[in-house]
């Protein structure tokens, strides 16, 4: 058993800034995808008051560039709108909040990661990715169908 400031303390203290990788690709033209790769990390802050656990991420991208690229067939037009290099920032972005039950008699240490590994998953990063919008040659938003395709923790860094 720990008690609530204990827990809060240790929180704080074990789960700040610990790092992750995204894996993803985007639309580069028509039929061609080009892989890309986001590094983050996450803190966990305690709000005593409210009994919330809340995961904090940050996260910075590789370059994102793809040219205009049109192709047309008898059926279907495709237009790839061109983005200048880019990368995707996200800087203190709450990408998760759990409750966590009083008194503290179980394994907190499995609850906050538990908590990490569904916060900071495939369809969270697809989630936030899908918001994200790239900016186009005259500013305006560009979809590059990102996609996740895989979130690895570094629990032991």
């Amino acid at each position: 058993m720990v008690d609530e400031f204990e827990f809060f303390r240790k929180v704080r203290a074990y789960y700040c800034m610990v790092p992750f990788v995204v894996s993803f690709k985007y639309k580069m033209s028509h039929k061609v995808e080009k892989a890309a790769t986001a590094l983050g990390s996450f803190s966990c802050r305690v709000n005593p008051h409210t009994q919330i656990v809340e995961y904090i991420m940050q996260l910075n991208s590789d370059m994102i560039a793809r040219p205009h690229s049109e192709q047309s067939s008898f059926l279907f037009s495709s237009v790839c709108e061109e983005i200048p290099p880019q990368a995707v920032r996200v800087d203190n972005h709450l990408i998760h909040s759990a409750r966590y039950p009083i008194p503290i008699e179980y394994d907190w240490q499995k609850f906050v990661m538990n908590g990490a590994e569904e916060a900071i998953s495939v369809q969270s990063m697809n989630q936030l990715f899908k918001k994200w919008k790239l900016l186009g040659v005259h500013g305006q938003q560009v979809n590059a169908d990102i996609k996740v395709e895989r979130v690895e923790i570094e629990w032991y860094h």
